[in-house]
Protein backbone atom coordinates (compact mmCIF):
# COMPACT_ATOMS: atom_id res chain seq x y z
CA UNK A 1 0.00 0.00 0.00
CA UNK A 2 2.78 2.60 0.98
CA UNK A 3 4.63 1.85 -2.03
CA UNK A 4 1.81 2.60 -4.44
CA UNK A 5 1.11 5.33 -2.54
CA UNK A 6 4.86 6.60 -3.09
CA UNK A 7 4.74 5.35 -6.44
CA UNK A 8 1.58 7.86 -7.53
CA UNK A 9 3.11 10.91 -5.35
CA UNK A 10 6.30 10.26 -7.36
CA UNK A 11 4.47 10.07 -10.54
CA UNK A 12 2.47 13.63 -9.54
CA UNK A 13 6.14 15.18 -8.66
CA UNK A 14 7.81 14.13 -11.96
CA UNK A 15 4.55 15.32 -13.80
CA UNK A 16 4.20 18.74 -12.25
CA UNK A 17 8.72 18.68 -12.94
CA UNK A 18 7.72 18.59 -16.57
CA UNK A 19 4.79 20.92 -16.07
CA UNK A 20 7.02 23.56 -15.01
CA UNK A 21 9.91 23.41 -17.68
CA UNK A 22 7.30 23.47 -19.96
CA UNK A 23 6.12 26.44 -18.41
CA UNK A 24 9.90 28.23 -18.66
CA UNK A 25 10.13 26.78 -22.14
CA UNK A 26 6.78 28.99 -22.97
CA UNK A 27 7.98 32.15 -20.69
CA UNK A 28 11.36 32.17 -22.67
CA UNK A 29 9.40 32.13 -26.10
CA UNK A 30 6.88 34.67 -24.53
CA UNK A 31 9.74 37.07 -23.55
CA UNK A 32 11.36 36.61 -27.17
CA UNK A 33 8.15 37.54 -28.75
CA UNK A 34 7.32 40.78 -26.63
CA UNK A 35 11.13 41.90 -27.00
CA UNK A 36 10.31 41.21 -30.92
CA UNK A 37 7.29 43.31 -30.87
CA UNK A 38 9.30 46.47 -28.75
CA UNK A 39 11.72 46.63 -31.17
CA UNK A 40 9.09 46.72 -34.07
CA UNK A 41 6.84 49.29 -31.85
CA UNK A 42 10.42 51.04 -31.52
CA UNK A 43 11.17 51.15 -34.98
CA UNK A 44 7.48 52.65 -35.94
CA UNK A 45 7.78 55.19 -33.59
CA UNK A 46 11.74 56.41 -34.34
CA UNK A 47 9.80 58.46 -37.79
CA UNK A 48 7.43 61.31 -37.72
CA UNK A 49 4.13 60.10 -38.38
CA UNK A 50 0.51 60.87 -36.94
CA UNK A 51 1.06 58.60 -33.94
CA UNK A 52 4.56 59.54 -33.16
CA UNK A 53 3.52 63.53 -33.33
CA UNK A 54 0.37 63.02 -31.05
CA UNK A 55 2.70 61.17 -28.87
CA UNK A 56 5.17 63.91 -28.83
CA UNK A 57 2.47 66.66 -28.19
CA UNK A 58 1.42 64.47 -25.22
CA UNK A 59 4.77 64.60 -23.40
CA UNK A 60 5.25 67.93 -24.35
CA UNK A 61 1.82 68.86 -22.85
CA UNK A 62 1.52 71.80 -25.70
CA UNK A 63 -1.71 71.45 -28.11
CA UNK A 64 0.52 72.19 -31.14
CA UNK A 65 -1.14 71.36 -34.30
CA UNK A 66 -4.16 69.85 -32.49
CA UNK A 67 -6.88 72.64 -31.85
CA UNK A 68 -8.05 70.69 -28.65
CA UNK A 69 -7.41 70.42 -25.29
CA UNK A 70 -4.98 67.85 -23.61
CA UNK A 71 -7.53 65.91 -21.47
CA UNK A 72 -8.82 64.97 -25.11
CA UNK A 73 -5.60 64.50 -26.83
CA UNK A 74 -4.62 62.00 -23.87
CA UNK A 75 -7.71 60.08 -24.87
CA UNK A 76 -7.18 59.80 -28.16
CA UNK A 77 -3.34 58.92 -27.49
CA UNK A 78 -4.38 56.51 -24.99
CA UNK A 79 -6.83 54.63 -27.51
CA UNK A 80 -4.90 54.98 -30.90
CA UNK A 81 -1.20 53.80 -28.94
CA UNK A 82 -3.52 50.91 -27.79
CA UNK A 83 -4.25 49.60 -30.94
CA UNK A 84 -1.15 50.66 -32.40
CA UNK A 85 0.95 48.15 -29.27
CA UNK A 86 -1.85 45.51 -29.92
CA UNK A 87 -1.75 45.37 -33.29
CA UNK A 88 2.43 45.02 -32.97
CA UNK A 89 1.82 42.14 -30.10
CA UNK A 90 -0.18 40.36 -32.86
CA UNK A 91 2.18 40.64 -35.46
CA UNK A 92 4.87 38.57 -33.35
CA UNK A 93 2.42 36.17 -32.29
CA UNK A 94 1.11 37.57 -28.76
CA UNK A 95 -2.18 37.93 -27.43
CA UNK A 96 -2.84 38.59 -24.14
CA UNK A 97 -4.47 41.25 -22.06
CA UNK A 98 -1.78 44.33 -20.94
CA UNK A 99 -1.60 47.86 -20.05
CA UNK A 100 1.07 50.31 -20.83
CA UNK A 101 2.71 53.26 -20.13
CA UNK A 102 4.72 55.96 -21.51
CA UNK A 103 7.34 57.66 -18.66
CA UNK A 104 10.52 59.46 -18.11
CA UNK A 105 13.95 56.89 -17.46
CA UNK A 106 12.91 56.41 -13.81
CA UNK A 107 9.25 55.65 -14.44
CA UNK A 108 8.36 58.36 -11.60
CA UNK A 109 6.95 60.87 -14.51
CA UNK A 110 3.81 59.21 -16.65
CA UNK A 111 2.89 60.98 -19.76
CA UNK A 112 0.69 59.20 -20.71
CA UNK A 113 -1.20 55.57 -19.45
CA UNK A 114 -3.81 53.33 -20.52
CA UNK A 115 -6.91 53.12 -17.81
CA UNK A 116 -5.69 50.42 -15.03
CA UNK A 117 -2.10 50.59 -15.47
CA UNK A 118 -0.41 50.70 -11.86
CA UNK A 119 3.43 51.84 -11.81
CA UNK A 120 3.92 49.72 -9.05
CA UNK A 121 1.88 46.55 -10.01
CA UNK A 122 3.07 42.64 -9.45
CA UNK A 123 2.08 42.29 -13.78
CA UNK A 124 5.32 41.32 -15.78
CA UNK A 125 7.05 44.59 -16.98
CA UNK A 126 8.44 45.32 -20.38
CA UNK A 127 10.36 48.42 -20.98
CA UNK A 128 12.07 50.09 -23.50
CA UNK A 129 13.40 53.80 -24.58
CA UNK A 130 12.20 55.48 -27.66
CA UNK A 131 14.36 57.33 -29.40
CA UNK A 132 14.13 59.63 -32.61
CA UNK A 133 11.07 62.08 -33.83
CA UNK A 134 9.57 61.78 -30.31
CA UNK A 135 12.66 62.33 -27.69
CA UNK A 136 13.98 65.21 -30.59
CA UNK A 137 10.62 67.27 -29.97
CA UNK A 138 10.37 66.55 -25.92
CA UNK A 139 14.28 67.16 -25.54
CA UNK A 140 13.92 63.82 -23.29
CA UNK A 141 14.12 59.97 -23.38
CA UNK A 142 10.75 58.64 -23.16
CA UNK A 143 10.29 54.90 -21.81
CA UNK A 144 7.43 52.50 -23.25
CA UNK A 145 6.28 49.96 -20.43
CA UNK A 146 4.07 47.29 -21.14
CA UNK A 147 2.66 45.21 -18.48
CA UNK A 148 0.84 41.66 -19.40
CA UNK A 149 -2.06 40.33 -17.40
CA UNK A 150 -2.47 36.75 -16.43
CA UNK A 151 0.80 35.40 -17.66
CA UNK A 152 0.18 32.10 -15.78
CA UNK A 153 -3.11 31.38 -17.83
CA UNK A 154 -1.78 32.67 -21.08
CA UNK A 155 1.28 30.49 -20.71
CA UNK A 156 -0.68 27.57 -19.92
CA UNK A 157 -3.03 27.86 -23.25
CA UNK A 158 0.30 28.15 -25.24
CA UNK A 159 1.53 24.32 -23.82
CA UNK A 160 -0.80 23.13 -26.89
CA UNK A 161 -3.35 20.89 -24.10
CA UNK A 162 -0.46 19.66 -22.32
CA UNK A 163 -1.90 20.94 -19.10
CA UNK A 164 -4.50 18.69 -20.03
CA UNK A 165 -3.11 15.86 -20.67
CA UNK A 166 -1.27 15.51 -17.89
CA UNK A 167 -4.98 15.93 -16.04
CA UNK A 168 -6.39 13.44 -17.86
CA UNK A 169 -3.74 10.95 -17.14
CA UNK A 170 -3.01 11.61 -13.98
CA UNK A 171 -6.87 11.91 -12.76
CA UNK A 172 -7.03 8.03 -15.22
CA UNK A 173 -3.34 6.74 -12.62
CA UNK A 174 -5.01 8.59 -9.54
CA UNK A 175 -8.71 6.61 -10.16
CA UNK A 176 -6.82 3.46 -11.31
CA UNK A 177 -5.42 3.75 -7.84
CA UNK A 178 -8.31 4.17 -5.58
CA UNK A 179 -10.13 1.58 -7.60
CA UNK A 180 -7.31 -0.60 -6.66
CA UNK A 181 -7.61 0.28 -3.14
CA UNK A 182 -10.97 -0.62 -3.30
CA UNK A 183 -10.42 -3.89 -4.78
CA UNK A 184 -8.05 -4.54 -1.96
CA UNK A 185 -10.67 -3.39 0.35
CA UNK A 186 -12.97 -5.90 -1.02
CA UNK A 187 -10.67 -9.16 -1.22
CA UNK A 188 -10.16 -8.41 2.61
CA UNK A 189 -13.48 -8.70 3.33
CA UNK A 190 -13.75 -11.93 0.95
CA UNK A 191 -10.84 -13.11 3.21
CA UNK A 192 -12.68 -12.48 6.41
CA UNK A 193 -15.56 -13.75 5.69
CA UNK A 194 -13.90 -17.27 4.03
CA UNK A 195 -12.10 -17.72 7.47
CA UNK A 196 -15.01 -16.79 9.35
CA UNK A 197 -17.14 -19.72 7.43
CA UNK A 198 -13.93 -21.72 7.69
CA UNK A 199 -13.69 -22.00 11.02
CA UNK A 200 -17.53 -22.12 11.74
CA UNK A 201 -17.56 -24.92 9.45
CA UNK A 202 -14.72 -26.84 10.88
CA UNK A 203 -16.16 -25.98 14.45
CA UNK A 204 -19.43 -27.40 13.35
CA UNK A 205 -17.65 -30.71 11.87
CA UNK A 206 -15.54 -30.65 15.39
CA UNK A 207 -18.11 -32.11 16.94
CA UNK A 208 -19.88 -35.00 14.89
CA UNK A 209 -15.99 -36.00 14.71
CA UNK A 210 -15.48 -36.59 18.60
CA UNK A 211 -18.89 -38.17 18.88
CA UNK A 212 -17.74 -41.21 15.70
CA UNK A 213 -14.59 -41.14 17.57
CA UNK A 214 -15.86 -42.20 20.90
CA UNK A 215 -19.13 -44.20 19.83
CA UNK A 216 -16.36 -46.18 18.04
CA UNK A 217 -14.24 -46.64 20.71
CA UNK A 218 -17.38 -47.44 23.21
CA UNK A 219 -18.11 -50.38 20.57
CA UNK A 220 -14.79 -51.56 20.01
CA UNK A 221 -14.56 -52.39 24.01
CA UNK A 222 -17.19 -54.12 23.38
CA UNK A 223 -16.78 -55.55 20.62
CA UNK A 224 -16.23 -59.56 20.62
CA UNK A 225 -16.16 -60.02 16.82
CA UNK A 226 -12.36 -59.61 15.50
CA UNK A 227 -13.77 -58.45 11.93
CA UNK A 228 -16.15 -55.99 13.59
CA UNK A 229 -13.15 -54.64 15.65
CA UNK A 230 -11.15 -54.37 12.25
CA UNK A 231 -13.63 -52.58 11.21
CA UNK A 232 -14.40 -50.52 13.78
CA UNK A 233 -10.14 -49.68 13.99
CA UNK A 234 -10.77 -48.28 9.88
CA UNK A 235 -13.78 -46.02 11.16
CA UNK A 236 -11.49 -44.36 14.00
CA UNK A 237 -8.40 -43.92 11.57
CA UNK A 238 -10.98 -42.32 9.14
CA UNK A 239 -12.53 -40.26 12.20
CA UNK A 240 -8.37 -39.19 13.09
CA UNK A 241 -7.74 -38.20 10.16
CA UNK A 242 -10.65 -35.93 8.97
CA UNK A 243 -10.10 -34.81 13.01
CA UNK A 244 -6.45 -33.69 11.97
CA UNK A 245 -7.47 -31.90 8.74
CA UNK A 246 -9.94 -30.27 10.33
CA UNK A 247 -7.56 -29.11 12.96
CA UNK A 248 -5.40 -27.98 10.03
CA UNK A 249 -7.94 -25.94 8.29
CA UNK A 250 -8.17 -24.40 11.51
CA UNK A 251 -4.76 -23.62 12.63
CA UNK A 252 -4.09 -21.84 8.92
CA UNK A 253 -7.16 -20.04 8.93
CA UNK A 254 -6.18 -18.42 12.44
CA UNK A 255 -2.60 -17.73 11.80
CA UNK A 256 -3.77 -16.06 8.70
CA UNK A 257 -5.94 -14.01 10.17
CA UNK A 258 -3.54 -12.71 12.91
CA UNK A 259 -5.43 -14.52 16.16
CA UNK A 260 -2.81 -17.10 16.41
CA UNK A 261 0.24 -15.31 17.84
CA UNK A 262 3.49 -17.12 17.71
CA UNK A 263 5.00 -17.91 21.17
CA UNK A 264 9.00 -18.03 20.07
CA UNK A 265 11.56 -18.50 22.26
CA UNK A 266 15.66 -18.70 21.61
CA UNK A 267 17.04 -22.20 21.35
CA UNK A 268 18.63 -25.25 19.57
CA UNK A 269 16.60 -27.16 16.55
CA UNK A 270 18.34 -29.78 16.31
CA UNK A 271 16.82 -31.74 19.93
CA UNK A 272 13.08 -30.40 18.21
CA UNK A 273 14.42 -32.11 15.18
CA UNK A 274 15.59 -35.06 16.34
CA UNK A 275 12.47 -36.39 18.82
CA UNK A 276 10.69 -35.87 14.91
CA UNK A 277 12.95 -37.67 13.19
CA UNK A 278 13.00 -40.15 15.39
CA UNK A 279 9.52 -41.08 15.54
CA UNK A 280 9.16 -40.36 12.03
CA UNK A 281 12.24 -43.31 11.33
CA UNK A 282 9.83 -45.89 12.54
CA UNK A 283 7.47 -44.91 10.36
CA UNK A 284 9.05 -45.27 7.20
CA UNK A 285 11.45 -48.28 7.68
CA UNK A 286 7.20 -49.97 8.40
CA UNK A 287 6.87 -49.03 4.91
CA UNK A 288 10.36 -51.11 4.03
CA UNK A 289 12.02 -47.14 3.02
CA UNK A 290 15.21 -45.51 4.37
CA UNK A 291 15.75 -42.40 6.47
CA UNK A 292 18.51 -40.77 7.33
CA UNK A 293 18.59 -37.60 9.88
CA UNK A 294 21.83 -35.38 8.96
CA UNK A 295 21.90 -32.71 11.35
CA UNK A 296 25.23 -30.63 10.13
CA UNK A 297 24.35 -27.11 10.48
CA UNK A 298 27.17 -25.66 12.55
CA UNK A 299 24.91 -22.84 13.88
CA UNK A 300 21.74 -24.35 14.85
CA UNK A 301 20.23 -22.12 17.61
CA UNK A 302 17.13 -19.89 16.33
CA UNK A 303 14.32 -17.68 17.00
CA UNK A 304 11.39 -20.29 16.86
CA UNK A 305 8.13 -21.53 18.42
CA UNK A 306 8.72 -25.12 18.22
CA UNK A 307 5.49 -26.57 17.93
CA UNK A 308 4.53 -24.88 14.78
CA UNK A 309 7.77 -25.76 13.53
CA UNK A 310 7.54 -29.51 14.38
CA UNK A 311 4.60 -29.40 12.66
CA UNK A 312 5.83 -27.44 9.56
CA UNK A 313 8.77 -29.59 9.62
CA UNK A 314 6.27 -32.91 10.01
CA UNK A 315 3.87 -31.62 6.73
CA UNK A 316 7.11 -31.88 4.43
CA UNK A 317 7.73 -35.34 6.13
CA UNK A 318 4.49 -36.58 5.00
CA UNK A 319 4.30 -34.76 1.75
CA UNK A 320 8.04 -36.90 1.72
CA UNK A 321 6.83 -40.28 2.44
CA UNK A 322 3.46 -40.19 0.42
CA UNK A 323 5.12 -38.91 -3.36
CA UNK A 324 8.02 -40.81 -2.64
CA UNK A 325 8.88 -43.99 -4.73
CA UNK A 326 8.51 -47.56 -3.62
CA UNK A 327 10.89 -48.01 -1.57
CA UNK A 328 11.03 -44.66 -0.22
CA UNK A 329 14.52 -42.91 0.61
CA UNK A 330 14.27 -39.38 2.49
CA UNK A 331 16.23 -37.46 3.93
CA UNK A 332 16.28 -34.58 6.57
CA UNK A 333 19.44 -32.26 6.69
CA UNK A 334 20.46 -29.35 8.67
CA UNK A 335 22.81 -26.78 7.05
CA UNK A 336 23.79 -23.14 6.80
CA UNK A 337 23.85 -20.63 3.88
CA UNK A 338 23.91 -17.03 4.22
CA UNK A 339 24.12 -16.63 7.90
CA UNK A 340 20.64 -18.90 8.23
CA UNK A 341 19.73 -21.88 9.32
CA UNK A 342 18.20 -24.58 6.57
CA UNK A 343 15.82 -27.40 7.58
CA UNK A 344 15.77 -29.81 4.55
CA UNK A 345 13.40 -32.46 3.68
CA UNK A 346 14.58 -34.64 0.51
CA UNK A 347 12.29 -37.55 -1.43
CA UNK A 348 12.77 -39.80 -4.36
CA UNK A 349 9.36 -39.06 -5.97
CA UNK A 350 8.29 -38.05 -8.98
CA UNK A 351 9.46 -34.37 -8.66
CA UNK A 352 7.84 -31.36 -9.73
CA UNK A 353 7.65 -29.57 -12.88
CA UNK A 354 8.69 -25.79 -12.98
CA UNK A 355 5.08 -24.73 -14.04
CA UNK A 356 4.44 -26.05 -10.72
CA UNK A 357 6.91 -25.10 -8.26
CA UNK A 358 5.82 -21.39 -8.50
CA UNK A 359 2.26 -22.97 -7.18
CA UNK A 360 3.24 -25.68 -5.05
CA UNK A 361 2.37 -23.18 -1.87
CA UNK A 362 -0.78 -21.69 -2.65
CA UNK A 363 -3.72 -22.75 -0.85
CA UNK A 364 -5.51 -25.39 -1.44
CA UNK A 365 -3.43 -26.12 -4.20
CA UNK A 366 -1.94 -29.64 -5.30
CA UNK A 367 -0.04 -30.89 -8.21
CA UNK A 368 -2.09 -32.60 -10.97
CA UNK A 369 -1.19 -36.35 -11.81
CA UNK A 370 -3.70 -36.88 -14.74
CA UNK A 371 -6.74 -38.33 -13.54
CA UNK A 372 -4.88 -40.55 -10.79
CA UNK A 373 -5.60 -40.14 -7.07
CA UNK A 374 -2.77 -41.78 -4.71
CA UNK A 375 -2.99 -39.48 -2.43
CA UNK A 376 -5.46 -37.44 -0.21
CA UNK A 377 -5.57 -34.33 1.42
CA UNK A 378 -6.47 -30.70 0.54
CA UNK A 379 -3.51 -28.37 -0.29
CA UNK A 380 -3.32 -27.10 2.76
CA UNK A 381 0.10 -28.94 4.18
CA UNK A 382 2.69 -26.42 1.92
CA UNK A 383 0.57 -23.42 2.94
CA UNK A 384 0.70 -23.76 6.12
CA UNK A 385 4.79 -24.31 5.86
CA UNK A 386 5.01 -21.25 4.18
CA UNK A 387 2.95 -19.26 6.65
CA UNK A 388 4.97 -20.56 9.36
CA UNK A 389 8.66 -20.07 7.87
CA UNK A 390 7.15 -16.50 7.09
CA UNK A 391 6.10 -16.03 10.66
CA UNK A 392 9.75 -17.23 11.36
CA UNK A 393 11.11 -14.16 9.89
CA UNK A 394 11.88 -16.63 7.01
CA UNK A 395 11.02 -18.53 3.99
CA UNK A 396 9.96 -21.68 2.28
CA UNK A 397 11.45 -22.67 -1.30
CA UNK A 398 11.17 -26.11 -3.01
CA UNK A 399 14.17 -27.44 -5.76
CA UNK A 400 12.50 -30.10 -7.48
CA UNK A 401 13.24 -31.72 -11.35
CA UNK A 402 10.79 -34.11 -12.82
CA UNK A 403 11.75 -37.37 -12.00
CA UNK A 404 14.41 -36.67 -9.87
CA UNK A 405 12.67 -36.33 -6.93
CA UNK A 406 12.01 -33.05 -4.67
CA UNK A 407 13.90 -31.07 -1.72
CA UNK A 408 11.34 -29.01 0.42
CA UNK A 409 13.17 -26.26 2.83
CA UNK A 410 12.69 -24.31 5.32
CA UNK A 411 14.83 -21.39 5.86
CA UNK A 412 15.36 -19.42 9.42
CA UNK A 413 17.24 -16.86 10.54
CA UNK A 414 19.68 -17.59 12.67
CA UNK A 415 20.63 -13.98 14.56
CA UNK A 416 17.41 -12.97 17.23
Amino acid sequence: MFILILSLAGLGAIQYRFLLIGLKYAKARFDLQMGQAMQAARQDLYQENQLTVLLATIVKEESGKFPIGLDTLRDAGRNFFADFLKDRMLSKGVNVDFDFALTDIQGKVVYLKSEHFEVNSDFMDYRAPLSGYIAAQCQCTPYLQVKTHNLVNYLLGQLNGLLLLFLVFFGLVAFCFLWLLYLLRQQTRLDEVKNDFINNLTHELNTPVFTIGMTAKMLQDNCTSERDFKLLEIIREENELLKKHIDKVLELASMESGQRLMEKQWMDVHPVLEGLANSFKVQVEQQKGQFRFLPTAEAHSAMIDPGHLSNAVHNLLDNALKFSASPAEIELRTYNQKGNLCIAVKDNGRGISSEHRKKAFRKFYRVPNGNLHETRGFGLGLSYVRQVARMHNGQARVESSVGKGSTFTIVLPTQA
